[in-house]
């Protein structure tokens, strides 16, 4: 994208993702937001029945907003287990199909007829009632709040499997994979609450972020595409704000969703990845 595309964008009335890229555009924003949907500034209100009651609302903001992420969040067991049971029972999607599968059809990253997936989204994960008990978390929507500035307008889960497949880097970007190192620019902000539901290691495709990139980002890389290259990233930040995130299942992060942040292909084991958007 260039300069003529987002003014394109501008006279369509997506604004969002046009001006969204720009850090103080968000600041405006948020603060504007603020007028009319006031955050509760008291961190410590209502989080009395959270999940993560060893976290700080305010030690989660000032790591996000410091370095892209923040982590610490631990699902209990059994909400794994009933997420792993909701998910291989829900019926998957992909773009590029016409028909809906479940996690039982996929055998060595194909379908029974051969169709290779490199991931299976679940449209009903925001039916899921513990997908919802997570979302609606105290300490994650004040942390939420906290950082964006305003009540969240939006609360969006995702729920989704990524499979190891033999499929070339170019179809894994038509199938919708996000392989490359990008920034969201879904809506002018975006906070992240992200939890693995299986065990990632580097065999299951973990997360990559770039730590601190959601700000000083150079003009170029903001009047271009949200997407850019290994090489563009490792010359603008360096090989060491590079953070690759594995764990255990029910490990979970926050994250600022305008940093560089790119999807690892699993090589060998498959990944179930709950990820809830508020903005």
């Amino acid at each position: 994208m260039n300069a003529a595309t987002i003014a394109r964008r501008i006279a369509d009335g997506d604004l969002h993702y046009a001006l969204g890229r720009f850090e103080t555009v968000r600041h405006i924003y948020s603060y504007a937001l603020g007028l009319m949907r006031p955050a509760n500034t008291d961190a410590a209100a209502s989080v009395e029945t959270t999940l993560f009651p060893d976290l700080s609302v305010t030690a989660v903001v000032d790591a996000v907003r410091r370095d892209s992420v923040a982590y610490g969040l631990t699902l209990p067991d059994n909400l794994v287990a009933d997420l792993v049971r909701f998910a291989e029972d829900a019926e998957c999607h992909d773009r590029t199909l016409p028909h809906r599968f479940r996690r039982a059809d996929v055998v060595d990253g194909h379908l029974a007829d051969g169709t290779p997936l490199v991931h299976g989204l679940i449209p009903s994960a925001k039916e899921c009632a513990t997908v919802q008990r997570i979302a609606e978390d105290p300490l994650l929507v004040r942390a939420a709040e906290r950082f964006l500035g305003y009540r969240p307008r939006t609360m969006k889960p995702c729920l989704f499997w990524s499979f190891p497949s033999p499929v070339s880097d170019d179809e894994r970007r038509r199938r919708g994979q996000t392989i490359d190192w990008h920034f969201d620019v879904y809506d002018f902000n975006g906070f992240l609450a992200n939890f693995y539901l299986t065990d990632v290691d580097a065999d299951a495709g973990p997360h990559a972020l770039v730590r601190g990139s959601h700000t000083g980002k150079r003009l170029k890389m903001l009047l271009g595409s949200a997407r850019t290259t290994d090489e563009a990233v490792l010359r603008q930040y360096g090989p060491d704000r590079i953070t690759v995130i594995e764990g255990k299942a029910g490990t979970g992060f926050f994250e600022d969703a305008a940093c560089y942040h790119r999807a690892i292909p699993p090589r060998s084991r498959e990944r179930l990845l709950l990820q809830i958007w508020y903005s």
